[in-house]
């Protein structure tokens, strides 16, 4: 069943407080009927269609189309895959401004599901699972027909506010951090970059804040960015943004997950696990210490897109020789 699936994901929605449905109409009846659409993003993803019974004013049919799989931990979702499933509605009461019905799986008469339907005002309101603690998506009404999306990459999550536009501001940020980094090691003036890389630093922590990052692109060129900063906090974030990057469908973010978990590591005295990091004194040989070599082993490196120990060892080799040697 879709509750039961469901349930097992919703482990920390229950922290999240109960949307309570409350009428705004005063003694005015709600309009349930319609098709009531929830997006992820521009896509359709869940389509419930309310058509009143003729000579009734509180009991309504109809079906509730949805991806056959899914997976949700209250406002993102993963896993979405297989064809639409049209799933009848069986049962409905009406308590205030919420409709509450039940849905029938078309294949499995035993398989229901029950939901509420809350019209907030006119043209939008909340769908929530009958689930205790669980948080009413929005959702409006739409004219039909509306087509389901199917255009689902199972492996990525994907969150109400999902788009799959990166943001043209974080590709300037990014690209900008990378150009400066682009010319020989002794023609880099560091002192310059340093304060460069704050401001950059902070222009991306402002669309962080401002919600404007959505796709896993625009989260790994954060992580590079917030990784080129000064203090653990600045590694630790950039190893989140990494990772995030990673659940949104960036699968080459893993390497920079891995960077920067190293980085994190080594600013708080603690030994590097992957073998990402080398320092480059001018006083000294490149070196990769701290480095707790046993930790992990090469095939984890490989899974993380991190060279074997022994093409770590041929990069340093490689660093050495272009040192500026006075």
């Amino acid at each position: 069943m879709l509750i039961t699936r469901i349930r097992k994901y919703l482990w920390f929605s229950l922290l999240l407080s109960v949307t309570y449905c409350t009428t705004a109409f005063g003694q005015k009846s709600p309009d349930f009927s319609g098709d009531w659409t929830l997006r992820l993003g521009k896509r359709a993803f869940i389509v419930v269609s309310v058509r009143s019974i003729p000579g009734s004013v509180v009991h309504f049919r109809g079906s509730l189309v949805r991806p056959q799989h899914f997976s949700t931990s209250g406002m993102s979702f993963s896993g979405i895959e297989g064809p639409a499933s049209h799933d009848a509605i069986v049962a409905s009461t009406q308590n205030e401004n919420c409709l509450n019905f039940t849905v029938q799986n078309p294949r499995d008469g035993s398989d229901k599901d029950k939901f509420q339907l809350c019209v907030m005002s006119e043209g939008h309101g909340t769908l929530k699972i009958d689930i205790p603690g669980f948080e009413g998506w929005p959702v409006t009404k739409e004219k039909g027909p509306i087509v389901l999306a199917t255009d689902w990459n199972s492996a990525r999550d994907y969150s109400l506010d999902d788009t799959d536009v990166s943001n043209l501001e974080m590709k300037s940020i990014f690209d900008e951090d990378q150009r400066v980094r682009q010319s020989g090691h002794g023609e880099i003036d560091w002192k310059t970059v340093e304060k460069t890389d704050a401001s950059r630093r902070d222009a991306t922590r402002k669309l962080l804040s401002d919600g404007k990052l959505h796709t896993g692109e625009d989260f790994e060129r954060a992580a590079f960015v917030s990784q080129h900063g000064d203090s653990p906090d600045d590694y630790l974030l950039a190893h989140t943004l990494a990772i995030v990057a990673v659940a949104r469908g960036q699968s080459g973010a893993v390497w920079i997950a891995a960077a920067t978990l190293d980085r994190y590591l080594q600013s708080i005295h603690q030994p590097q696990i992957y073998g990402t990091q080398f320092d480059t004194p001018s006083d000294g040989p490149v070196t990769q210490e701290p480095y707790n070599r046993d930790f992990i082993s090469d095939s984890l490196r490989r899974q993380l897109h991190v060279p074997s120990q022994a093409e770590q060892e041929q990069q340093k080799k490689q660093y050495e020789a272009e040192k500026p040697h006075s």
